[in-house]
């Protein structure tokens, strides 16, 4: 498939297509909705009126299309802080102002259900990236108006979305040591992912606006009573209601 890479090979240093996402600086990249997943990208495109793919590399798959008269960008960026870091900085080296992500999160309070959304208001930073990025007593937050604009938005949908601080850990499948998600749920934390604490930071170092909204789709803390079911037809009305919520959002932001 020919990419932006194949098109401008003989671009100027500044408009240089990125290595990774394979895009070069545009005004149509101002707002973002990244979602690890490239089948959720895709998803999510078909949502946008005259959608097109503009590249496929690695992990990172990416579309732009129109949203209520604003150009809307989707981008992938796979699994953990790692990857999905070079995806933001990438993204914000060709024009990104605004990005949501709309992501899944295992629920870590008592009454979670699958297909619960929450709404990150902060996050814990257990991600392997920000630590080597600032002082481990910064905190990770979103920015306040935009995180409101899809709390405003989320409201107006067909599900309520609980709204609260995360915990963002690069680890999935245990070890010897203690995960310590009973730890950060007693300290209130609502729900544990993987990337959004690398993107808050990155969205404050590089002055831009973010938040995140996830489906839960299990509780990692009930798993052995049958509490996971990440498949796509079980959280699909509750990611439609997310991407609604987000373009909600994200049309009406000052970029």
């Amino acid at each position: 498939m020919q990419t932006e890479q194949t098109r401008k090979g003989h671009a100027k240093p500044e408009q240089m297509v990125k290595p990774h996402i394979h895009l070069s600086p545009s005004r149509s990249y101002a707002r973002a909705i990244v979602c690890g997943s490239p089948e959720r990208a895709e998803f999510i495109s078909h949502v946008l009126k005259d959608s097109k793919c503009l590249a496929r590399h690695r992990e990172y798959h990416s579309y732009l299309g129109t949203y209520s008269g604003q150009e809307i960008i989707v981008i992938s960026h796979g699994v953990g802080s790692a990857g999905a870091a070079i995806c933001f900085q990438e993204l914000i080296d060709v024009g990104a102002q605004a990005i949501i992500r709309i992501g899944t999160a295992g629920g870590l309070y008592d009454d979670s259900h699958i297909g619960d959304v929450v709404i990150a208001t902060a996050a814990i930073r257990r991600d392997g990236v920000t630590g080597l990025m600032v002082p481990p007593h910064v905190p990770a937050v979103p920015d306040i108006a935009l995180t409101y604009a899809l709390m405003t938005a989320a409201q107006k949908g067909p599900l309520a979305a609980k709204a609260g601080m995360i915990l963002t850990s690069d680890l999935f499948y245990g070890g010897v040591l203690d995960d310590e998600l009973e730890l950060h749920a007693k300290a209130g934390a609502i729900a544990v992912e993987m990337e959004c604490s690398t993107l808050f930071i990155i969205g404050l170092l590089r002055k831009i606006k973010t938040a995140a909204i996830l489906v839960l789709d299990g509780n990692p803390l009930k798993w052995a009573e049958g509490q996971y079911d990440p498949s796509p037809a079980r959280l699909q009305a509750s990611t439609e209601a997310c991407v609604q919520a987000a373009l909600g959002a994200l049309v009406n932001a000052e970029v």
